[in-house]
């Protein structure tokens, strides 16, 4: 029989625009999870990605860490899942009430979980390089290319910067949320998340180091709660046919939704549910639109722009660029020699005044198309500064937005999203666990797979753990005294 698949779920789009108020909330929601799932888009492979599946690890290693340095970060998805349990044992939905003292693994029929969504729009103020595949993969699968340049939220990987920290800024914040994750000691999860968790670890938290042992000795201190991958488990202990994530996905939602109808039955069984939360409340955000009438008690107007046509600041000029109140400060100016001209040829026989009338007829002639091309561009702004962005109705369902709203985003779904958005990645790998969960009791789980992080072309995982060999790299070292 077949299974009506659920709607695509709501999430919060993280921009520079709204990330430090929503900061103070996803901070909240972390304290609360019970576990997090995370996922990484990026700008490409690289020109030569068999380098990246080298059977030597080191060698492998060391090229992955190149191209997390050459490359940049597009998106990062977040799902924080909050373990609820319902006060009265019963099929209907009920009140819920969070499970404080629940870990993971319940032995109850119905595993609930409250689901926050997040996704973080980056942009890399380093210079990177990008793969055209890669691009078009992530436009196809409904990136908003024009959305990411304008509204990502900026970030410098490497090493954290002296000046970084400071209160609003994108770069502080982003890695002071990374730090909450590390430091929640509850299980981190991912789906083949090896590269992910290099790309992660330069652009959020350190310059990667040279050896992948010291590497590895720091993701088993800055993860205390354990690393857990889906497809690890679904490969090696699951044994699955086939482990690629929208497979699982779809996979473990059918069987929920069976063991939902059988409830009751001989056949019951474990099974998740999930109550995706709708998006965060935020106030709108006033957008200060341009006076068109001006006095000497108002900003200026740009004298570069006014010369030339550009200004080399761009929006981030102080001074104003509108064409109107260029012209009229040129008109004012040129008023009181206009009228001395027209006083002094009245004493002659007018030709002199003919002549300037002409001259000035002649120049507003020759600026005229240049000028109403300009005032085009400038209505367009005003147009785009003075609209006001209104707070949309909460919805799980798929629902259609502008793209050309881009300074305050509305968070909705949009239909051309598909199974490769980042905050829909997270979602699925924080599904895809919950199920294996079901299937497993929690120690299982802990001593088969935590800690254990797929290799692409390997047998064995990579095992994240300490050598008694390795050191933490210096960097690390540093940040555990913070």
């Amino acid at each position: 029989m077949p299974v009506t698949p659920l709607p695509l779920p709501t999430y919060n789009q993280v921009t520079k625009h709204n990330l430090a108020h929503l900061q103070p909330m996803i901070v909240l929601l972390l304290k609360q999870a019970t576990f997090i799932a995370l996922d990484a888009e990026f700008t490409g492979l690289g020109p030569k990605a068999a380098n990246t599946r080298a059977k030597d690890i080191q060698e492998r290693y060391q090229h992955l860490c190149a191209l997390a340095k050459s490359h940049a970060l597009v998106a990062v998805g977040l799902s924080i899942f909050v373990q609820a349990k319902a006060t009265q044992p019963s099929t209907t939905e009920g009140t819920v009430e969070i499970a404080t003292d629940a870990g993971i693994g319940s032995p109850d029929l119905e595993c609930r979980y409250h689901v926050h969504n997040f996704n973080f729009s980056m942009l890399s103020e380093s210079d990177y390089a990008v793969s055209p595949k890669s691009m078009l993969f992530l436009a196809e699968s409904g990136l908003d290319l024009n959305q990411w340049i304008i509204e990502g939220i900026p970030y410098t990987g490497g090493n954290r910067l002296t000046n970084d920290g400071g209160r609003g800024n994108p770069n502080g914040i982003m890695r002071s949320i990374f730090k909450r994750i590390m430091n929640q000691r509850v299980p981190v999860v991912v789906h083949n998340g090896f590269l992910d968790l290099i790309f992660l670890y330069q652009s959020f938290y350190a310059e990667l180091p040279p050896k992948m042992s010291t590497f590895v000795a720091d993701l088993s201190d800055m993860f205390p709660g354990g690393l857990f991958d889906t497809k690890y488990i679904s490969d090696y202990i699951t044994r699955e046919r086939a482990s690629f994530l929208a497979f699982l996905f779809r996979k473990y939602e059918r069987d929920n939704n069976r063991a939902r109808e059988a409830r009751g039955s001989s056949a019951e069984r474990v099974y998740s549910s999930f109550d995706v939360q709708p998006r965060l409340f935020l106030l709108p955000v006033k957008v200060i639109s341009p006076k068109t009438e001006h006095d000497s008690s108002q900003v200026g107007y740009c004298e570069d722009y006014a010369m030339h046509g550009v200004c080399k600041k761009n929006m981030r000029c102080g001074k104003s660029h509108d064409l109107d109140m260029i012209l009229d400060a040129e008109e004012e100016r040129s008023t009181p020699k206009r009228r001395k001209i027209q006083t002094e040829g009245s004493n002659n026989s007018g030709t002199n005044q003919e002549t300037v009338e002409n001259e000035v007829s002649d120049v507003s002639l020759t600026t005229s198309p240049k000028t109403a091309e300009a005032s085009v561009i400038g209505a367009t702004e005003a147009v785009s500064s003075t609209a006001e962005v209104e707070p949309t109705a909460t919805t799980s369902t798929v629902s259609t937005v502008s793209s050309s709203s881009t300074r305050i985003p509305d968070n909705m779904v949009q239909p051309s999203e598909n199974f490769h958005s980042a905050y829909f990645d997270a979602f699925m790998t924080g599904t895809v666990f919950s199920h294996q969960l079901n299937q497993h009791s929690r120690d299982e789980i802990v001593s088969k797979a935590m800690n254990r992080i797929y290799l692409i072309g390997k047998n064995i995982p990579l095992r994240v753990e300490k050598s008694a060999f390795a050191k933490y790299s210096p960097e690390h070292e540093r940040q555990r005294l913070l």
